[in-house]
């Protein structure tokens, strides 16, 4: 398969009403999903003349953070959180229904990752400070619960290494091993204000960036982490830093609130 750059764009829909804040697309490119207090949506993007699919929510909560299963054979089960609870549903035969209710935390969640092999596990991270390993086949409490003393802003599971997390907290990173109990097992101070964003390398295992409010990308060698590999310098803090899923580049995006001029 070749992938190239595009340099078209073009508004696929206008959903004002849906009031959604948070957007996933699932892993084959098919399916977006639109989640917000009222309502979740989906939307088939290769159809263009395609309705948006609208599914009334009952809850006082907004949608912290939403993601697509990225196993294929998996694909039509997606995550939300809500305020301190996950909501695992299942897209099929054109209807979003809820299968599962996940709730370990006390306070706010922050963020969501689905393992990148296992298409049965999930990490949460909250302000409460710990992270939560949940498998769907016993989904009544977390198999491991991970507490990292200072609140959990990120977190992301190795790309290559399956037994491998990572975790943001203000602006250090901590590795975990899942095999290795409940202590991190590397531990990084990355920069001098508060990570926004994580990512694995997608080819190494070692290899992680974090975008932060100091204005800065890093990429850190986790078996060496006291001085960072590279460092990219911004104009303003980076709220998220992704690898591109060709190549060897990184994409990156200001924080929401300043969005004046930078790209």
């Amino acid at each position: 398969m070749s992938l190239t750059w595009n340099s078209e764009y073009y508004i696929a829909l206008e959903c004002k009403d849906l009031q959604a804040n948070a957007m996933a697309v699932d892993s084959t490119g098919t399916y977006v999903l639109l989640a917000g207090r009222r309502y979740l949506a989906i939307r088939n993007l290769e159809d263009e003349y395609e309705l948006v699919q609208k599914f009334p929510r009952q809850s006082k909560y907004d949608v912290g953070a939403a993601e697509w299963n990225p196993i294929p054979y998996h694909r039509e089960l997606c995550v939300i959180s809500s305020n301190q609870r996950l909501e695992v549903l299942t897209w099929r035969n054109n209807e979003l229904t809820q299968t599962h209710s996940l709730r370990a935390h006390t306070r706010v969640i922050t963020d969501l990752n689905w393992h990148k092999f296992d298409p049965n596990l999930l990490a949460s991270c909250s302000v409460d400070t710990f992270i939560h390993l949940w498998d769907l086949r016993d989904p009544r409490r977390p198999t491991l619960s991970l507490s990292a003393i200072a609140e959990a802003s990120q977190v992301r599971w190795n790309r290559v290494s399956p037994h491998l997390l990572a975790t943001a907290h203000e602006g250090d990173i901590k590795i975990w091993d899942q095999r290795k109990g409940t202590a991190p097992v590397q531990y990084i101070a990355a920069h001098l204000a508060k990570i926004h964003g994580l990512d694995w390398n997608p080819y190494s295992e070692n290899y992680i960036c974090s975008s932060s409010q100091d204005n800065t990308v890093k990429c850190f060698d986790i078996t060496n982490p006291r001085r960072a590999e590279y460092v990219l310098t911004t104009n303003a803090p980076v709220w998220r830093a992704r690898h591109t899923p060709f190549g060897n580049g990184l994409v990156t995006v200001v924080v929401p609130q300043l969005r004046r001029g930078e790209k």
